[in-house]
């Protein structure tokens, strides 16, 4: 007999097979809930719970093949707040490998059976989950508000009425205080469980507020040493990973990850970090292997998108000198394959205009340069028609390939229309440029990205000081960035037209004078050519 009432509850079953959606629904049944929804279908979930919401999901993780998994729906409907905390959600499989359970359990369910099961188990988990939801539901609903204010304030309340879940609240108060940046207060509790069993979170707490405080040996410290502790705790993988980024510790964060990616390779996100990392680290080999990781299971979730595909082609143009004619040919059909279906899942004029570009890259790695140059010439001729169709991402993303192809003219047009449309959008003009510094070593790469990342994020939060002094601590370290120096001259002209200070127009001119040279092909021309305009009509007025 059930401990919890369930006679107002709604229940949704989600289970391909349909013997055991249909014990499921006899469960369901006796319980007397409300309402009770079932169905095999994934795509059908996510429809019913954006028109309703269900108070208990019990979800089969095989939902067919070719079809997204229960992690998979369980992940869409977490990311698109279809399912909200207050609702229990047990995830039903009968695959029960290190790699699934830890997979699965990252999208966080509420609890997690194996087939095959008894009844009576899954009525005593279902009773247990819905218990501490119904104690809790104040809170979650707090954190679904996000109102961090109100739930610090009802887990001081639960944790004065001496709550079952005291070690939770706390554990949500210490979250919600970060948040609010009061990091001494979320220190305190963090402290008082970091000896916990299973308060892990308390260790990574103090790591993070160790990265705010940038003591950086210290989080690397807390975070290393809470992997040799809990080896299957992953989110101590991702946060020294990003420890050893911060610190331009590379290779360091790139081994970390790939651990991580070894235990649970069925985490689109970390496998897709980790993807990066190998390719920035010119590790093009093990960058394959992982885009080409990443495009199968990013596939049928909410991560399908055609970056992961450009992405795996990319990686292997850059592998392609390493590999024989053999090894170069098979991984290239995968590349092509997946260019293909990106094509057609997508179906946008942009996407076409890349994966065609792309395949023809591959085609002249394979040496077949006929289909290639009929290929080439068909997207040249389809971008002269549909270029001012195109959004700006694919404008940047086709004149990088064509730059690539040595069809500097075209993109630099191409290049030209993003300026025109988009003059202040920093980020975007630095990913266009971005194909005019290919001779940069792998480290200066590195470091002027990110300069040049940090400091279009404070243009475009209006804080011109802070990125004139990013990009002027990048100009002295590599003074031949063109990316950089028209960065600087951008912000240098917007700090005069909000000042009227002479100094910055001055500096401005100096810079622009010492690009000489840049050809007309060149994907940084454009935007030179409409800075050098603004800062003469700023001059003469």
């Amino acid at each position: 007999m059930a401990v919890s009432d369930y006679r107002d509850k709604r229940f949704l079953i989600i289970d391909s097979l349909k013997p055991s959606r249909d014990l499921l629904k006899q469960f369901a049944f006796n319980l007397q809930p409300d309402v009770i929804e079932a169905s095999g279908y994934s795509n059908d979930i996510v429809t019913r719970c954006s028109e309703n919401h269900y108070d208990v999901l019990l979800l089969g993780y095989d939902l067919g093949d070719s079809r997204k998994n229960g992690q998979q729906l369980l992940e869409e409907l977490r990311v698109n707040n279809l399912v909200n905390r207050q609702s229990v959600v047990i995830l039903i499989t009968a695959e029960n490998t290190q790699a699934m359970v830890l997979a699965a359990l990252e999208h966080k369910p509420d609890d997690y059976l194996t087939k095959p099961y008894r009844i009576k188990d899954l009525l005593t988990r279902l009773d247990k989950c819905y218990k501490k939801k119904r104690d809790m539901g104040d809170i979650y609903q707090a954190l679904d508000e996000k109102n961090p204010e109100k739930a610090i304030a009802l887990c001081d309340r639960a944790i004065e009425l001496k709550t079952p879940y005291q070690a939770e609240c706390f554990g949500i108060k210490s979250r919600q205080l970060f948040a609010l940046e009061e990091y001494e207060l979320a220190a305190k509790i963090y402290r008082r469980f970091e000896t916990e069993k299973n308060c892990q979170w308390a260790t990574i707490g103090l790591g993070k507020i160790a990265l705010q405080k940038e003591h950086y040996n210290d989080a690397i410290s807390y975070f290393s040493g809470l992997l040799e502790q809990s080896p299957l705790y992953l989110s101590s993988y991702d946060w020294l990973a990003t420890s050893y980024e911060i610190t331009e510790q590379y290779q360091q964060a790139q081994d970390v990850l790939e651990k991580a990616v070894t235990l649970s390779p069925l985490s689109v996100k970390r496998v897709e970090r980790y993807a990066k990392l190998c390719f920035d680290n010119g590790n093009y080999e093990k960058a394959t292997s992982a885009f080409d990781q990443n495009y199968q299971i990013a596939y049928n979730s909410i991560h399908h998108k055609p970056e992961n595909a450009f992405n795996f082609s990319e990686s292997l143009n850059k592998l392609a000198h390493e590999l024989s004619d053999y090894q170069f040919k098979i991984k290239k059909n995968r590349v092509v394959s997946a260019l293909s279906e990106t094509n057609r899942n997508f179906n946008q004029l942009g996407i076409k205009l890349q994966s065609q570009l792309h395949t023809v890259r591959l085609m002249q790695k394979n040496k077949e340069e006929y289909d290639a140059k009929r290929m080439l010439k068909s997207a040249e001729s389809l971008i002269e028609k549909v270029g001012d169709d195109l959004d700006n991402t694919s404008l940047v993303g086709i004149a990088k390939l064509l730059c690539h192809l040595d069809r500097q003219a075209l993109a630099s047009q191409l290049i030209t229309k993003v300026v025109e449309r988009a003059p202040d959008n920093i980020a975007l003009l630095n990913e266009a440029e971005s194909v005019a510094d290919t001779n940069e070593k792998l480290a200066e790469r590195k470091e002027t990205q990110l300069a040049l990342n940090q400091a279009a994020n404070s243009y475009t939060d209006n804080d011109l000081i802070s990125a004139y002094r990013r990009l002027n601590e990048a100009y002295q370290r590599y003074p031949n960035h063109i990316g950089i120096r028209l960065n600087l001259v951008q912000t240098l002209l917007a700090i005069y037209i909000e000042s009227k200070k002479q100094e910055s127009l001055v500096k401005a001119g100096k810079l622009l004078s010492s690009i000489t040279g840049l050809s007309r092909d060149n994907p940084a021309f454009p935007r030179f050519s409409r800075l050098n305009n603004e800062f003469k009509n700023l001059n003469n007025s």
